[in-house]
Parts: C-alpha cells; sequence; structure tokens
C-alpha cells in the first residue's frame, strides 16, 4: 500500500482501491506531504472511481481545504457533506465549524454550532476558537462562561486570544484559573507577556518554569526579537544549546534575524555552521534568514554564496536575495535575478517588488522602476500596497522629482501611510525644497498618532538646511515638549562569547570607574 501512496497513477487500476485506501492517499497527502492541492485532486479522483466520501474523507479533505488561498474547496465539501448524509457526524461537523472558521466566517461557524446535534468539549473549543482567532473577545467569554465542561485547551484558547488582542491582564487572569497547568499554559501566558511588551514578565515566568519544551523557547527568543532586544535572543539561544535543547528551523531563522539586525556576522556565521551540523542549513526558511542575515551584515558574497548552494529555493529566498542586492545598490543583478525567477516560471509576490523598486531607487533607475510598478498589476495581478507606493515617491523623491512623487501620493487609492509621506519628507530635506517640506508637513501634522522622533528631526534638518534656524528650533523644542528623544545608537560587543550592548554614555561611566 505504501508504494500506491508514493506512485499512485491515475490509470484503470485505480479502480481497485477500496474506500479505506482512497481515504489512506488522501491522508497521506494532506498530514505528511502537506500537499492540499493533491489530496483535493484525489478526491475528484475517488469519485470518477465510484466512491463518496465518509465521515474519514471529509474531516483531512476539511483540513486541506484550509491551507488553499480560496473558500471554494470548502464551499463545496460542504456540499457534499450534505449531499452524502455526513452532515450530523460529529466528526465531520466539527471540522467544518474550523474550516469556516479559518476562513473567518464566525457566523455561518456560529450557524452550524447551533444545529449540531451532539456537542462534545471539542466542538465547544472549536467555537471559542472561531471568536478568539476573529477577535471578538467578548463573545468567547459568553461562550467560555457558558461551556458546560472546560479543560486546558478551553483556558488556553482563551488567554491566546487575549494575547492577540494585547489584553494581558485579561490573558493572567484566565491563568491563573487554570486548575492545572500544562505547558502549552505556560508558554501562551509567556506569548502574552511578550505582546504586551512585558518582556521582563516574560522572562520571570519562562524562568520559574519547572520543564520546558522546544515551544517555550522559541517563545520568548521571538518575543526577544519582537520586542527589539537581539542581544537578549542570542544570549538565550546559546544558554539554550548550553541546557542540550536542540533548535528547529524557528530556533534558527529568529536568531539569524537578531542577528541581521545588530550587523553581528561572525555569530550569525557560528549559527550557519550550526545549522550545517544539525542538517538544517538547506531548510527554505533557514536559507532566507542566511541571506538576509549576510547581506544586512555587509557580507553580499556570503549571501550569493547561501543563495547558489541552495537547492530547493521558494519564493521568499528569491525575494530576501533580490532585496539583498537592492540594499547594497546592486539594481542590476536584482534585476537580472527577477529575469532568472520568470524564466524559471516561478510567480513573483508583492514582497518581490519591494525588492525591486527598492532597488531601482537605490540605482536612480527611474524608467526601470516606473515600468515594474506600472505591471505589477497588468501582468502579476498585484495590487499595489503603501510600500509600493513608498518606494516609488522615494524613487522619483531622491532623482529630484517631487513634483511627480506628490501627485502619486494624490493619486493613491487609500490614505498613504507613515512611510509614503516619511520618503517625500527625507526628499524635501535633500533637495532642500522648503516649499514643498511645508506641504508635506501639514499632512502629517494631521495624522492622528503624532510624529515620531525620526520626523521631527527631519522637519527641524529641512529648515536648517534652507538656512531658517529659527524654525528648527522650534521643532527640536516642539520634540521636547511632546515627551519625545531622539532614539539613542548602540554598539555592539562579544564579551566571553556573549553580546553586550552600551552607549555613549556607559563608556563614560567605564571611564570614570577606572580612574
Amino acid at each position: 500500500m505504501g508504494m500506491l501512496i508514493y506512485c499512485f497513477c491515475p490509470s484503470s487500476s485505480s479502480l481497485a482501491f477500496n474506500k479505506k485506501q482512497w481515504n489512506k492517499i488522501i491522508r497521506h497527502h494532506v498530514l505528511e506531504e502537506g500537499n492540499p492541492h493533491q489530496a483535493i485532486l484525489m478526491y475528484i479522483k475517488m469519485l470518477e472511481s465510484g466512491y463518496s466520501g465518509d465521515n474519514f474523507t471529509y474531516p483531512t479533505l476539511l483540513k486541506a481545504s484550509t491551507h488553499l488561498s480560496s473558500s471554494k474547496s470548502m464551499i463545496s465539501l460542504h456540499a457534499q457533506v450534505l449531499k452524502t448524509g455526513f452532515s450530523d457526524h460529529v466528526f465531520v461537523e466539527t471540522a467544518l465549524l474550523t474550516a469556516y472558521a479559518a476562513f473567518g466566517y464566525v457566523e455561518n461557524a456560529r450557524k452550524l454550532f447551533d444545529k449540531m446535534s451532539n456537542r462534545d468539549i471539542v466542538a465547544w473549543n472549536s467555537m471559542l476558537d472561531v471568536y478568539a482567532s476573529a477577535g471578538q473577545m467578548e463573545n468567547a467569554i459568553k461562550h467560555f462562561n457558558l461551556m458546560p465542561i472546560k479543560d486546558n485547551i478551553s483556558f488556553n484558547i482563551m488567554i491566546s486570544g487575549y494575547a492577540k488582542m494585547g489584553s494581558v491582564e485579561s490573558a493572567r487572569e484566565i491563568f491563573e484559573k487554570i486548575p492545572v497547568r500544562d505547558l502549552v499554559s505556560w508558554n501562551s501566558m509567556i506569548s502574552a507577556y511578550t505582546k504586551a511588551g512585558e518582556v521582563e514578565n516574560a522572562r520571570k515566568l519562562f524562568d520559574r518554569m519547572v520543564e520546558r519544551n522546544l515551544v517555550s523557547w522559541n517563545t520568548m527568543i521571538t518575543g526577544y526579537l519582537d520586542n527589539k532586544l537581539y542581544t537578549d535572543a542570542i544570549n538565550l539561544f546559546f544558554e539554550m544549546k548550553e541546557g542540550g535543547f536542540e533548535p528547529n528551523h524557528i530556533t534558527l531563522a529568529t536568531v539569524l534575524s537578531s542577528c541581521a539586525h545588530l550587523g553581528s556576522v561572525e555569530k550569525g556565521r557560528e549559527i550557519h555552521m550550526y545549522a550545517g551540523l544539525i542538517g538544517l542549513a538547506m531548510n527554505p526558511h533557514i536559507v532566507t534568514a542566511l541571506i538576509d542575515m549576510y547581506a544586512k551584515c555587509g557580507n553580499i558574497n556570503g549571501a550569493l554564496q547561501v543563495f547558489c548552494k541552495s537547492q530547493v529555493k521558494d519564493i521568499t529566498c528569491w525575494n530576501a536575495m533580490i532585496s539583498g542586492l537592492a540594499l547594497h545598490g546592486d539594481a542590476c543583478s536584482a534585476l537580472k535575478l527577477f529575469h532568472d525567477l520568470q524564466n524559471r516560471n516561478m510567480k513573483p509576490d508583492d514582497i518581490t517588488f519591494i525588492g525591486l523598486l527598492t532597488a531601482c531607487s537605490h540605482a536612480g533607475l527611474i524608467d526601470d522602476g516606473h515600468h515594474l510598478f506600472e505591471c505589477m498589476e497588468k501582468d502579476y495581478g498585484i495590487s499595489p500596497k503603501s510600500e509600493h507606493y513608498g518606494c516609488m515617491v522615494d524613487l522619483y523623491g531622491r532623482a529630484g522629482f517631487l513634483q511627480s512623487a506628490y501627485r502619486l501620493i494624490k493619486m493613491m487609492p487609500f490614505e498613504p501611510g507613515v512611510t509614503v509621506y516619511g520618503a517625500l519628507l527625507g526628499a524635501c530635506v535633500v533637495h532642500r525644497n522648503l516649499e514643498m517640506g511645508k506641504i508635506v508637513a501639514e499632512h502629517i501634522i494631521r495624522r492622528v498618532d503624532g510624529l515620531s522622533d525620526g520626523e521631527y528631526m527631519m522637519l527641524a534638518n529641512m529648515y536648517a538646511s534652507c538656512g531658517n534656524w529659527e524654525e528648527a528650533n522650534r521643532w527640536r523644542r516642539k520634540m521636547n515638549d511632546a515627551g519625545i528623544s531622539k532614539t539613542a545608537g548602540y554598539s555592539m560587543i562579544e564579551i566571553n562569547g556573549r553580546m553586550v550592548k552600551f552607549l555613549a554614555g556607559d563608556i563614560e561611566q567605564v571611564s570614570l570607574d577606572k580612574q
């Protein structure tokens, strides 16, 4: 039977399969190969051979449908469920509930739940997860309180739901009520703290854990990365290694990203070697992270070597390499790589075009950038996002075409994001265009969330570059009055194998201590 799974040929011999064998093939494609398209294809062949689905077929197929970009397959499967009379089977009902939830159809999921003849704890938890995943925590807590019985999964769903909303106090309240906390409970609460920016509380909880699994370490390391505590992420990774825990691709990708942010190519290279030792160096996630790390650390040749050696490259790997070349100002190589991507019949995505437009912007390739921007939607069906408009504004702005940049902003089909006006304001500073700078400043000032430290400094610098020192000082005073300080720069050094961050003031203090 194993040969049938791996070497299936849709010939007349497939008529000899029984329903159990068809289910096994479909299950293999979903759970072991992660190929939902092939699973659906096998189901169609199953129907053509005269068999219909059952209570084993549909839950597997519905799970497969949630990994597809469109809900059409899921809706078609629901119709098949109704047609074959399995709509009242508890496993099928629960799978339908989960599938509708995955596509955000909360009302449909609720209707299914209300019609269920037998609501076990799995069904109640599935509906609870529907609300929590959709961010409807008021409905979730009502549902949670109505549940006739709760298990750890119920409590953990609530903690995760509150974590996504940033409601750390509510998450903690649920955490305290759990009769017996499992690893998922602890990990979910740590995640809630890191998402709320309370990293110290997350670490205290992490240190209190009697038992930890890989998810525990990954949650804490990722929490450090998300909160820009890159040194802590790297140090915890090496602590994890010393403790005998072997990382997975998520761990390594996270810590490599931290190295990239710090510009620590030495640590990145050490992790690269370690990834090779444990057989993960060719993992697409690791390849992408390595390309990004080497490029951001200034070693573009190292990034190219990783890219060229990789046997399996998905679109994220290509995007990382294009973005790396853009970062290094090599627009010609980035464009050539894009043509290679097309020749391999790979489909670019929105991230691909951000990298390409950035490359054109840095190299001043206005015509190439304009062409790429125009063909995004026309040739590839990718609607430009705020980031793409930001790249184009930067492209025009760097070249001194400020009016063209401003016209493009006015043509945007949605409200311009922070990066868009920021790019034009930066161009106004470079080209000392006070008239356009004032127009941009008016738009930025009207923004609800206020100005960032960088925007305050750009406005002050713009007036200073035009010799208007009084207005420049006024903007610096406004920045101080708003209680905003310029983000301090810092340096990193390695001491006894650990990364240590220090500011200029720290050096002065060390010198004083030595005296």
